[in-house]
């Protein structure tokens, strides 16, 4: 059976890959090789597009960044992640439900992988790209919620501002997108 997976390799010139690059290689087929992402890493990722310095959308754009780095640090700090309770009109009807977030489960959501990249090279271009959008009341009117938009293809994320004014705030709107949105898990 392993000649088999050899040859098979070798087809699509896979094997002299592996010959080459072991270590990296390795943690595709080795169970539990992969790196886990964590705060650290994660935080040095992230690359906003801020607006012009000194207007009130910069300074708006950098609180939710700093309520991001926040939870980012937060999930890490507490051991299992953080365990948010979200209220039965969300939970729809099944009553008040805690749901945990961790490190892992954020960044699976945020960017479709739960583990950083495997390539030292991929590591070092890695990513985040947060963008703001500050005119969804114009856009859609009065509404009370807008969840953040992932784009896990690009590694994008856009945050609704008007809607993230608090800490508060910011951790039960995440709560909700991480635990209801769909993710490639």
């Amino acid at each position: 059976m392993l000649q088999q997976i050899c040859s098979g390799m070798k087809l699509y010139g896979l094997l002299s890959l592996v010959q080459k690059e072991k270590d990296i290689c390795r943690q595709l087929f080795v169970l539990g090789s992969f790196s886990k992402v964590d705060a650290d890493f994660l935080v040095k990722s992230l690359s906003p597009v801020f607006s012009e310095k000194g207007t009130m959308r910069h300074q708006r754009e950098c609180r939710v960044v700093n309520f991001l780095q926040d939870f980012i640090q937060d999930m890490e700090d507490e051991e299992d992640g953080i365990n948010t309770v979200l209220p039965e009109s969300v939970a729809e009807g099944e009553g008040d439900k805690a749901v945990l977030i961790n490190v892992g489960k954020f960044c699976q959501w945020l960017t479709g992988q739960a583990h950083i990249p495997l390539s030292h090279a991929d590591r070092e271009g890695f990513s985040i790209t947060i963008e703001f959008d500050h005119d969804c009341q114009v856009r859609f009117g009065t509404h009370s919620i807008f969840y953040p938009i992932v784009n896990a293809c690009s590694c994008s994320v856009t945050f609704p501002v008007a809607h993230l004014t608090t800490q508060e705030e910011f951790r039960r709107v995440i709560a909700q997108a991480t635990t209801y949105g769909y993710d490639f898990g």
